[in-house]
């Protein structure tokens, strides 16, 4: 004999009413930085400055990539 579990799939929590104007939230908003945040700041930093601090390792990161670990923003 052999037992099957089934998952039901678990329904959005939504804070407020769908009709409720502007009352649909997210239930948990990210509280820290989030990766496309910290990538796009590291993109603008290079562009504007031709430097800024690799979002991998927290080295020197330059137009040709990090000096440190090389990565690179493509």
């Amino acid at each position: 004999m052999t037992a099957f579990a089934a998952e039901a799939e678990a329904p959005a929590i939504t804070v407020g009413r769908p009709h409720d104007s502007g009352a649909m939230k997210r239930l948990f908003e990210p509280s820290e930085v989030t990766l496309e945040e910290t990538i796009l700041g590291a993109w603008e930093a290079l562009t504007a400055h031709g430097r800024a601090e690799c979002p991998v390792c927290h080295g020197e990161l330059v137009a040709s990539g990090c000096e440190t670990c090389g990565s690179q923003l493509a």
